[in-house]
């Protein structure tokens, strides 16, 4: 088995949403926290018909990174995509990585 640290190959953005004060309320920015290097593994994919001409996209990728400090209302953006975070899985045996279960988000 490779050491893990070498599967750590795709670099991903962790964000979290911020409240901005402006002129007509209060909207909402991504703030950047930090970009860590990710291994990513698909997990599950379907589409689902709606109603009238509408789908749903339920795409889930299990990604594991460095241990950090991240919160389940933060948010993965990778290749473009924007990943929301489902679960956090801390890894009990080493103490050194993470885990989360993430949602390709379609708006």
């Amino acid at each position: 088995m490779s050491n893990l640290s070498s599967r750590l190959r795709n670099r991903i953005g962790i964000y979290k949403k911020e409240n901005i004060k402006g002129k007509l309320g209060t909207s909402y920015e991504d703030i950047l926290i930090k970009k860590v290097w990710a291994e990513i593994k698909f997990q599950s994919g379907s589409i689902v018909n709606g109603e009238g001409d509408t789908a749903a996209n339920n795409t889930r990728f299990k990604i594991r990174i460095r241990k950090t400090d991240i919160k389940a209302d933060y948010h993965i953006v990778y290749k473009g995509l924007i990943y929301d975070i489902e679960y956090i899985y801390p890894d009990f045996k080493k103490n050194s990585f993470i885990d989360l279960m993430v949602k390709l988000k379609t708006e």
